[in-house]
């Protein structure tokens, strides 16, 4: 009988360890400039599964004020991630220009993180080096709304280029 126990115990264990690891998992970052990337993860449809809450069919009025204000918040913490990890845009530009579609799980943590650099001066290496700054971001920071279901935003943002 103890022996039953015991085993039991450790089968509980490794289910509430493999829970765990299931919600810590690291977020995926796609530029839309990696068609390979992109195009694999279009088959995935998850516009079906994370409704866009900037759609006002999926968000009252008063949620909507609280949507754009936590997607203000957010690219706030982006800018300031960037300039905590000392990246340059090494481009004459004086604003960047994005264009996002995040994926966020119930609690505001990033499931999918899809973008595009608009500013053509801004080199390849660059536009890797964005995609790693992101990944590392992306890891940590969550946006300040919870949900009952999963959700997504887009839209364009304009970074400061210091």
């Amino acid at each position: 009988m103890k022996q039953v126990s015991i085993f039991l115990l450790i089968i509980i264990l490794i289910g509430c360890a493999k829970n765990i690891s299931d919600t810590d998992k690291n977020p995926t970052i796609i530029s839309f400039d990696n068609q390979p990337s992109f195009d694999a993860y279009k088959k995935l449809n998850l516009d079906s599964i994370y409704p866009n809450l900037l759609d006002s069919r999926n968000s009252t009025q008063e949620q909507h004020k609280k949507v754009i204000e936590s997607w203000s918040k957010f690219h706030q913490q982006v800018s300031k991630f960037m300039k905590d990890e000392n990246f340059t845009w090494d481009s004459p530009d004086s604003t960047i220009s994005i264009v996002n579609k995040i994926y966020f799980s119930k609690s505001g943590s990033i499931d999918y993180y899809f973008f595009r650099i608009i500013n053509p001066s801004i080199s390849n290496a660059k536009r890797l080096e964005f995609e790693t700054v992101l990944q590392n971001f992306s890891k940590n920071i969550k946006i300040e709304l919870n949900r009952d279901d999963k959700y997504a935003q887009c839209g364009k943002t304009r970074y400061v280029n210091y």
